[in-house]
Parts: structure tokens; C-alpha cells; sequence
């Protein structure tokens, strides 16, 4: 039996400008991320989200933190459709 891979968690921002500097900070912290379409089961808006590994979730929240980009919502994801809101 595989292991399975830590949960993946989705991070949405206010708008495009805040992504793209929360993007900035992420790479140059050197966190590991992707850009995805916001899940459409996490809202309707259409745009960009950010989404990190787990493990990498504390290190992201200290460098957006610090550059005083705060996410609009957090969320897990559970399984491949389902998402639980977390705090950031």
C-alpha cells in the first residue's frame, strides 16, 4: 500500500493583484506552490488561488503574514471534491 500524499490546502485571496504579490513573496520565501483556478465548489467568483502542501502551510503563513497579505479563506481539501474552511 502507497503512501498517500499530505492534503493539499487552497488559499483564496481578496482579488488578482493580491495573488499575484502573495505569488511573489511565496516564490522568493522559496514555499512551494501552483496558481489554480479557485475550485468552483469553494465560490463562484472565477479568478486564481493558491494552491500548497500542507506541511508548508506554517511557512506560508509567517511569510504572507509578514508581507501583510492575509487570504480570504483557507481551505483543506479532504478528498477529491471536498474542501473544510480552516483558519489561516
Amino acid at each position: 500500500m502507497g503512501r498517500t500524499a499530505p492534503p493539499e490546502v487552497v488559499l483564496i485571496f481578496r482579488g488578482t493583484h493580491q495573488v499575484m504579490s502573495a505569488e511573489k513573496n511565496l516564490k522568493r520565501a522559496g514555499v512551494p506552490m501552483r496558481l489554480i483556478p479557485v475550485p468552483r465548489r469553494l465560490t463562484s467568483d472565477c479568478g486564481l488561488a493558491i494552491r500548497i502542501s500542507h506541511p508548508d502551510r506554517d511557512l506560508a503563513r509567517k511569510v504572507l503574514s509578514r508581507a501583510r497579505i492575509i487570504p480570504r479563506s483557507v481551505h483543506i481539501l479532504l478528498d477529491q471534491e471536498e474542501y473544510e474552511e480552516v483558519p489561516f
